[in-house]
C-alpha cells in the first residue's frame, strides 16, 4: 500500500467492530490504517498536544466537539449508541431490581472506569448522579466509593482479548462492574459474570461520535464516509451497538 496511511484515533470499546471494518477499508482504498484505541479522554488530550488523528471516534459526543469548538474538526456526528450496564457476580443472584442496594453495600467492590480520562467513567457518574435524584445521598456515596479501576491510561494488565469487566471479577478484583454493554457480548451464559439492565430511572445509553480533521486527506474522508455507512452500522449492531436514532436514557 504505497500511499500515506490515515491516522484513526478511537475509543477501546469500538476495537472488535473497528477491527472487522478497517481491512474492508484498507482493501478498497490501498491504504493502510494506522489506528490508535485508547480512553477516548485520552485520546482527546494526545490530538490536542499535537497528535495528527485524521479521523476520531469518540465514546462520547462531547470530546470530539471540543476538537470542533477549537477549528481543528470538523462538526462531530453520532454514528453508534451503547447501553451502560452493569455486570455483576454470577452467584451473588443480583436482579436490577436488588442491583442499587447491592451496589450500596459496603461488602462488595463497585468498580468503574476513570472519569475524565475515559467517557466509560463519566457515564457511571452520570448513572450515580441520577440515583442520587431518586434516592439522595446514595448517588453521592457511590461516587465516593466506587473504584476506578479501568480506563485511566494506555497500559492495561487486562490480558489482550480479554473483556475487562469480566476480567475484574474472575480475578477477585470486582465484584460489580459498570460498563458497555458491547463489552458483554460473548461472555458464557452459565460463567462467572451476568449481565443486569439498570433500572429504567438511572438508565443511560452513550452517543459516540465521529469528527474529521480539517486538514485530512481524502483518503480520511473516505475512512470517516465507511465509518458512517449502512455497512458500518451492520456491523456496530452485530457486535452490541445500538443505531444512533435509539435514544433511550440518552446523555
Amino acid at each position: 500500500m504505497p500511499n500515506e496511511p490515515v491516522t484513526l484515533h478511537a475509543a477501546g470499546s469500538l476495537r472488535r467492530a473497528f477491527g472487522e471494518l478497517l481491512p474492508l477499508f484498507e482493501q478498497a482504498h490501498a491504504v493502510r490504517v494506522e489506528a490508535l484505541f485508547g480512553p477516548a479522554g485520552l485520546l482527546r488530550r494526545r490530538i490536542e498536544a499535537g497528535e495528527g488523528a485524521q479521523v476520531f471516534a469518540s465514546a462520547n459526543m462531547e470530546h470530539p466537539r471540543r476538537l470542533f469548538e477549537a477549528g481543528r474538526y470538523g462538526e462531530p456526528v453520532c454514528f453508534a449508541r451503547n447501553e451502560i450496564c452493569a455486570l455483576v457476580r454470577r452467584d451473588l443472584a443480583i436482579g436490577p431490581a436488588g442491583l442499587v442496594d447491592a451496589m450500596l453495600d459496603p461488602e462488595l467492590v463497585l468498580a468503574t472506569s476513570t472519569p475524565g480520562a475515559d467517557p466509560s467513567g463519566d457515564y457511571a457518574e452520570l448513572v450515580f448522579a441520577r440515583i442520587d435524584h431518586l434516592r439522595p445521598g446514595a448517588g453521592a456515596a457511590l461516587a465516593a466509593r466506587a473504584r476506578r479501576l479501568l480506563g485511566g491510561g494506555f497500559t492495561s494488565e487486562v490480558p489482550v482479548g480479554q473483556a475487562p469487566s469480566a476480567w475484574l471479577i474472575e480475578t477477585g478484583q470486582a465484584d460489580i462492574v459498570l460498563g458497555y454493554r458491547s463489552g458483554t457480548l460473548g461472555l458464557d451464559a452459565a460463567g462467572p459474570c451476568a449481565v443486569v439492565t439498570l433500572p429504567r430511572d438511572c438508565a443511560v445509553t452513550a452517543s459516540y461520535g465521529l469528527a474529521v480533521a480539517r486538514t485530512a486527506t481524502r483518503a480520511g474522508h473516505d475512512l470517516a464516509a465507511l465509518l458512517l455507512s449502512g455497512e458500518a452500522r451492520d456491523v456496530l449492531l452485530r457486535n452490541g451497538f445500538m443505531a444512533p436514532h435509539d435514544k433511550k436514557g440518552e446523555r
